[in-house]
């Protein structure tokens, strides 16, 4: 089999209060990056985080803040900003109300920021192919804590293909569902997207397809022939479902964005240790870890 890729979502949009050993600064998240490259991760998913309040900040001044001092120090590695989030929150009278600062062209604007200088400029950003559905329930509440629809219509996907074919970012291509990898078969059809297509099958997410076996094995069939593919899931359905797509030949994202356990009820106090379980997963099962220059190859990504 071709050797592994691995990818660790640092931080995600997770509030500081659900995890203490989140990375909360730009700085922080260096530390974190360096620590994950380091056990084996090539690629670093990355959103922006206030330096002053600790919280999600998609601002490109906080995420070069990150970016500079991770290349400097991780060779080769492979940097993944997101464009995801945006989209239109439940304000409990059946209306959804959608912050401008959040919109799809506010979102994706901070890629052309960061382009403009080879030390920030990303390899890759993540771009939701459809509109998933984000909830979080609450057993205790009995109410929902997250209502959320990340909005993207083909209109907005075809916009958001066209900033990154112009800066030179790959999309990767982030799948909740199977109907999202037809839609990115489709924009790659019509001239948008280019090939190769890389896709990551997000699973577990409420709303979305469920983290098992069965699903799992449904969407790699529906990607095509010799794209490179990844999967992540959330919670502790990450580590099943990552040594799922380690046997089905994949590549596999870990990391505080998705899940904070190590094992049932043991938090991981990094995201290196997420990073090392997955490598000596990988390992387990006969797997080779790619480095970042062979990460670069399978993804038809530029040498640094």
């Amino acid at each position: 089999m071709e050797k592994v890729i691995v990818t660790c979502a640092i931080t995600g949009g997770a509030s500081p209060a659900g995890n203490p050993y989140l990375p909360k600064t730009p700085e922080e998240q260096v530390t974190s990056a360096v620590q994950a490259f380091n056990a084996g991760a090539s690629i670093i998913h990355i959103h922006g985080r206030n330096r002053e309040t600790g919280m999600p900040d998609h601002d490109a001044r906080f995420l070069a803040n990150a970016i500079a001092p991770i290349r400097q120090q991780c060779p080769g590695i492979i940097i993944n900003v997101t464009t995801g989030g945006s989209g239109k929150r439940y304000d409990g009278d059946y209306l959804f109300q959608e912050d401008p600062k959040e919109s799809v062209k506010g979102r994706i604007s901070v890629i052309p920021e960061l382009c403009k200088f080879p030390e920030t400029k990303p390899d890759l950003a993540s771009f939701n192919s459809g509109s998933p559905v984000i909830d979080i329930y609450s057993a205790s509440k009995k109410d929902w804590l997250l209502k959320f629809v990340m909005v993207h219509t083909f209109n907005d996907m075809a916009y958001i293909a066209g900033v990154l074919r112009e800066c030179g970012v790959k999309p990767e291509l982030e799948c909740y569902d199977v109907g999202m990898i037809n839609n990115a078969v489709t924009l790659k059809d019509l001239g948008y997207l280019n090939s190769p297509l890389y896709f990551q099958c997000v699973m577990g997410v409420m709303g979305c397809i469920p983290a098992t076996p069965d699903n799992l094995l449904h969407m790699v069939r529906q990607v095509p022939q010799g794209y490179p593919w990844s999967v992540c899931a959330v919670g502790l359905s990450e580590f099943p479902m990552i040594t799922m797509g380690l046997l089905l030949g994949g590549n596999v994202r870990v990391g505080f964005e998705d899940n904070i356990y190590l094992n049932p009820g043991v938090q991981a106090k990094t995201n290196a240790e997420l990073v090392e379980k997955a490598v000596r997963l990988a390992h387990e099962l006969g797997r080779e870890v790619a480095s970042p220059a062979e990460a670069r190859e399978i993804l038809g990504l530029a040498s640094r």
